[in-house]
């Protein structure tokens, strides 16, 4: 019998509360996962849209070198569709599906390790998360990546402490596997394996309770998973010799951007919530450092930024989603601070050991349900929904937008908006010279517009949309200014519009010459200039 259920009386199953508030607590994570998800997918989503569109041959072939992440999860994507209608729900239920047998299974390793209350625990933890919320209705595959880590995790356990050699095979079976599910998910992915054996090499040096041959299993797994990620191993360093745009944006993170991307997907991104997070991590790590799942957990942590750091310096890795499948970790720590390690022998010992656990999950939950939502949610980057409803609503209207990219984005919107192949609205995308996003080239089912044709192109519509992401911006590239036209402004994204179409004809007689800006940037805020003139320029939004 192992030491989580001795700690729960010899009681192998839940009371009828504990059931109730274990209940209450995934209920809770499920609908603020449904709260995200209600809200319009978003460029990367329906760029996955777009990748699982396409042939298992492309998708697992060289066609695939203009795409940062493996193929597995638009594979499975892919398959997805064939079976659920063409809804954004039924997109979003792939991820939150994945999410769910995550939050399960990790409430059931946890519920076994320590007992109910750091079950419990975990799992506000995760509900509390506004990453966790989003990564989990998000339409990709971080969720899933996560996912294979903490099956990854539990089968090197097994291995390292199996006291049979069916065990330990099986245990080495389930790591490799996984691991290699977690680096056809993401290419980050294949830091794990050299993340996980600095922790076990490590605990190894500090103990010495592990024999040379579990080490020597652990080093031929490692190889294993390597040969068998070997496609996206290659395909990596294939995307990094030739200095790949989809890779090139990211930038090296400044300290305190790395400590708040840090903040976010390893903690609950609040304030009053993440210092308790991380109290309880400090505390769980020292109160059960004897106990191999936590050292582990530990070594993993630390070995996990300073090895995306050390990674940073040969080519930037590190988002606001590479690093939250080591959620899995500061978690389980988290919640091993209330793991009750022996029994009291009075009543009121007892009662004061409820008392804490009470008062620190109820500390929790307040804290970081007003953290939440009154200041870390995640907002919507772009509402593709809203843009393409508004512009169909709207009589003898058109759209513009400006690179393939976001024409093939816009297709995949109408697509599930509309149930057609085309939007139904003539759509005008004006050609664009940049690089970036070249994972959409030859993906758009239209013509490219030169921007001295839009005119003709737009023919005789009578109001113009005109859609801003990044440096994709239309109107400047036309030398208008969109702060002269209402503006639909999110974090990633603005709708311009209406327009008038005379706004689009040649200037009359006297007027001074339009001058294109192709450098103009949508940052989603004002610059200063806007502020004083009152009109967006598009130079900062």
């Amino acid at each position: 019998m192992d030491r989580a259920r001795q700690v729960m009386g010899h009681r192998v199953g839940l009371r009828w509360w504990q059931a109730g508030l274990l209940a209450a607590a995934l209920l809770t994570a499920i609908g603020l996962w449904l709260r995200q998800a209600s809200s319009s997918l978003v460029f990367d989503e329906y760029a996955s849209l777009y990748f699982s569109d396409q042939s298992f041959g492309r998708l697992w072939g060289w066609w695939l070198l203009r795409e940062t992440n493996p193929p597995l999860f638009y594979s499975l994507l892919r398959v997805w569709r064939m079976v659920v209608p063409e809804t954004d729900w039924a997109m979003r239920a792939l991820p939150l599906l994945i999410g769910s047998v995550h939050l399960a299974l990790f409430t059931r390793f946890t519920w076994r390790r320590f007992g109910f209350a750091p079950a419990l625990l975990a799992v506000m933890l995760f509900a509390l998360s506004p990453a966790d919320a989003y990564a989990t209705a998000y339409v990709r595959g971080y969720v899933l990546a996560k996912l294979a880590i903490l099956i990854s995790f539990t089968g090197l356990l097994s291995a390292i402490d199996g006291r049979d050699a069916r065990s330990v095979r099986i245990g080495w079976l389930t790591y490799g596997l996984a691991a290699t599910v977690a680096i056809y998910c993401h290419t980050t992915m294949v830091l794990w394996p050299v993340i996980a054996t600095i922790a076990v090499f490590a605990d190894a040096a500090l103990r010495r309770d592990i024999a040379p041959a579990r080490l020597a299993q652990l080093l031929a797994a490692n190889v294993a998973v390597a040969l068998a990620s070997f496609w996206v191993i290659v395909i990596a360093l294939v995307q990094l010799r030739q200095h790949t745009a989809n890779i090139d944006w990211l930038q090296p993170l400044a300290l305190v951007d790395y400590q708040s991307t840090l903040n976010l997907q390893l903690l609950t991104d609040g304030t009053v919530s993440t210092a308790l997070m991380a109290a309880l991590v400090v505390i769980g790590s020292w109160r059960n450092f004897d106990q191999r799942v936590v050292r582990l957990s530990v070594f993993i942590v630390v070995a996990t930024l300073v090895v995306f750091k050390a990674a940073d310096a040969v080519h930037p890795i590190t988002s606001d989603y590479t690093l939250h499948w080591c959620a899995n970790f500061t978690v389980l720590l988290a919640a091993s601070s209330l793991h009750a390690r022996r029994l009291c022998a009075d009543l009121a010992g007892r009662w004061l050991h409820a008392i804490s656990v009470a008062s620190i999950c109820i500390s929790l939950l307040v804290s970081g349900l007003i953290d939440l939502f009154l200041f870390d949610w995640i907002s919507v980057p772009q509402d593709w929904r809203t843009t393409v409803r508004t512009v169909a609503a709207t009589p003898h209207a058109a759209l513009l937008a400006s690179h393939e990219s976001i024409g093939v984005i816009l297709q995949q919107a109408c697509h599930l908006e509309f149930k057609g192949a085309e939007c139904p609205f003539p759509l005008v995308v004006m050609a664009d010279p940049k690089p970036t996003d070249n994972w959409a080239f030859g993906g758009y089912r239209g013509a490219l517009v030169a921007p001295d044709k839009v005119r003709a192109a737009l023919g005789d519509v009578q109001v113009v949309y005109a859609f801003s992401r990044y440096f994709y911006t239309p109107l400047q590239h036309l030398g208008l200014d969109p702060g002269d036209y209402p503006e639909l402004q999110w974090d990633d994204g603005e709708l311009i519009g209406p327009i008038p179409i005379a706004a689009f004809d040649p200037p009359a007689t006297g007027e001074p010459p339009r001058v294109p800006d192709y450098t103009a940037e949508y940052t989603g805020g004002a610059d200063d200039d806007d502020a004083e003139d009152g009109a967006d320029d598009g130079a900062g939004g």
